[in-house]
């Protein structure tokens, strides 16, 4: 009989006070392949200022598990390596006021042990909490006007772009890492934003992720990676990669699956990933294009407002581009050699404006 593994005490909180005077009011689930730093425990908080309730996310973490590894100080040292690269890079998105992504509010420590045993130690990150991920958003609210689905693009491609800007890339964009910060039904306060900076690689700060194969959550990875490609130049590795990302959550929040499965379903048996021996070549990247198109038109295209349509397929295309060379903004290619992620912001924004125009007057 198997003996129940005890807590950790990160994840013995619910009810406990910080210093700060945030209470630890319920320990949130782990979102289904969610990746992040593999290591924090989730916590919805509130404390009340000057007569007012506010209400934040803390990510709880310790290193108890540390002491059951075969090499315990191999892994302590990874372990805080990874909880200081996470702070740290939340710290540097806060004091630029990156506007699209979530912000940390304050971090602390706290012990809950009788005699303060430096082995319960637990780093908590505040950070800001919104109404919910985009996932579990769609599973309650179900299918959205085109609208608010490039408002959430939009928004997301704005955080994303204020990372890279900063030589930050995400590595782990996906529905579960987009949060809405207001309530989805009323598309007049709709704002979103990019969560979960624990995968991140940032290009001229060594991190503990820079010599991962994939950084973030294996199902969302860009199609080189599944035949091992990875690009020497930072714009094609990290950049061009959050882009196809960028793309596949097109893809998903018009049909509600990302564009991996949908295209693993689509490549012909011969040149699936564990069969495939010609590497990533022009033949190869040939027939993912093709495929890639089909499902556009098939699967996704019908779901788009026609007044739009076209100009939202052009965008996906270019997100989804299999060659992570050519990949994003086709002018941001020719004159910087990079997917120019900020180029999309504005474009998405004309196509959610000419859609909710279109909305309001042809409303039932």
């Amino acid at each position: 009989m198997n003996t129940p593994t005890p807590p950790t005490p990160a994840q013995t909180l619910q009810g406990v006070t910080l210093p700060s005077g945030w209470q630890l009011v319920q320990q949130l689930t782990s979102t289904p392949g969610g990746s992040g730093s593999n290591f924090g425990t989730g916590y919805r908080a509130q404390r009340l200022i000057d007569g007012k309730m506010e209400h934040a996310f803390v990510k709880a973490m310790d290193f108890a598990r540390a002491f059951g590894a075969p090499d315990p100080f191999a892994a302590m040292f990874k372990l805080t390596a990874e909880s200081q690269f996470e702070r740290l890079a939340l710290e540097h998105c806060k004091d630029r006021r990156l506007t699209r992504t979530i912000q940390l509010i304050s971090w602390e420590y706290i012990n809950q042990h009788p005699q303060r045993d430096p082995l319960h130690q637990v780093l908590c990150l505040v950070m800001e909490i919104g109404d919910g991920d985009i996932r579990r958003q769609l599973t309650r609210i179900g299918a959205l006007p085109t609208s608010t689905i490039l408002h959430v693009l939009e928004d997301t491609a704005l955080g994303m772009a204020q990372l890279h800007r900063h030589g930050i890339a995400h590595q782990d964009v996906k529905p579960s890492n987009v949060i809405s910060m207001t309530d989805m039904s009323n598309a007049n306060t709709n704002l979103f934003k990019v969560a979960d900076l624990g995968r991140i690689v940032r290009k001229e700060v060594a991190g503990p992720y820079d010599a991962y194969a994939w950084p973030g959550d294996g199902n969302y990875q860009p199609p080189e990676r599944w035949y091992r490609f990875v690009p020497p130049q930072w714009p094609d590795a990290r950049e061009a990669s959050d882009a196809y990302m960028l793309g596949s959550l097109a893809c998903f929040m018009f049909c509600g699956v990302p564009m991996q499965p949908l295209l693993k379903n689509a490549i012909p048996p011969a040149m699936q990933p564990d069969a495939w021996t010609g590497g990533y070549n022009d033949s190869l990247i040939q027939i993912i294009r093709s495929k890639q198109y089909s499902i556009l038109a098939d699967t996704i295209s019908p779901s788009i407002n026609e007044k739009v349509r076209d100009g939202v397929i052009t965008i996906v295309k270019e997100l989804i581009e299999p060659d992570p060379l050519k990949r994003g903004d086709k002018r941001a290619r020719a004159q910087a050699g990079s997917p120019g992620i900020d180029r999309y912001q504005p474009r998405i924004k004309q196509l959610r404006l000419k859609a909710a125009i279109d909305e309001r007057v042809n409303r039932p």
